[in-house]
């Protein structure tokens, strides 16, 4: 079992603080990672601006977590707080998160009851009965996020009567490499499957690359983890079609791996 990628080459693109759980399992199963951030998370750029919504949480109904990130970003700046019952506060919402990975991050930062479903994407949370018309006409909600995230959910949750504000705790970034360092991962160590799990990774990783690059990258596997990446990723040309992932999470990904391996 532990050679079934048997040195598959597999492009990791995630954050590095999210990427290793990942990585240990493609190593654990005999495939090759090759570690390529195309996404840093750095704190926003108007610190004050989202803790003085932090100083507000007790007029909050409702605490919506899009994400991992939200989440540790979240609980750091709480941490900044000299008074403990700042910091409780939050477990006095209903708390409810995108995904299983950032509901298992939340219950471990809060005390409260965390809702959430097995879908990865606003659309899906909107289906919760928790944020049905009945639930959220009146309340107020308070959606923890990175700068410039979607707008839909916001906007559905006030379609449905509730007071929407947001507290962007983080931004993401392109990080910057050595011009050597991605012409040799390019030429020297081309991967044979490319790991995507935002629209914006696409983006920062097709812009990290020249033309010779890109080209190259286009012939490869690519493997996404939600219908919104795959529609994204059509139009760039990949000359193979990529594949989903049936699970957002790394068991999803590792699974979708693996049964392309074997289909070779």
């Amino acid at each position: 079992m532990t050679e079934v990628l048997d040195g598959i080459k597999v492009l990791v693109t995630r954050p590095e603080q999210q990427a290793e759980s990942l990585c240990e399992a493609i190593e654990n199963l005999g495939g090759v990672v090759i570690r390529f951030p195309v996404i840093e998370i750095k704190q926003s750029r108007n610190q004050q601006a989202a803790k003085t919504v932090l100083d507000n949480i007790p007029q909050y109904d409702i605490g919506i977590f899009i994400s991992r990130n939200a989440v540790d970003w979240t609980m750091n700046l709480l941490d900044e707080k000299t008074s403990t019952q700042k910091k409780s506060s939050l477990d006095k919402l209903t708390l409810i998160a995108i995904g299983a990975a950032t509901a298992k991050t939340l219950k471990q930062a809060s005390s409260a009851l965390v809702i959430t479903n097995s879908g990865v994407n606003s659309e899906a949370l909107l289906e919760l009965d928790a944020l049905g018309t009945k639930e959220v006409g009146g309340k107020k909600i308070i959606i923890f996020r990175g700068e410039g995230g979607r707008e839909f959910l916001a906007t559905e949750l006030k379609k449905r009567g509730a007071e929407v504000d947001y507290a962007e705790v983080y931004r993401r970034s392109c990080p910057q490499y050595d011009r050597s360092t991605i012409d040799e991962l390019w030429l020297s160590n081309s991967p044979d499957v490319v790991i995507v799990t935002s629209n914006n990774g696409l983006e920062n990783l097709f812009s990290l690359l020249n033309e010779e690059q890109r080209s190259l990258l286009l012939t490869k596997q690519l493997i996404v983890m939600t219908e919104r990446i795959l529609g994204f990723s059509v139009d760039f040309g990949f000359t193979r079609p990529p594949i989903l992932a049936e699970e957002s999470e790394d068991e999803g990904i590792l699974k979708a791996i693996v049964e392309w391996a074997a289909s070779k």
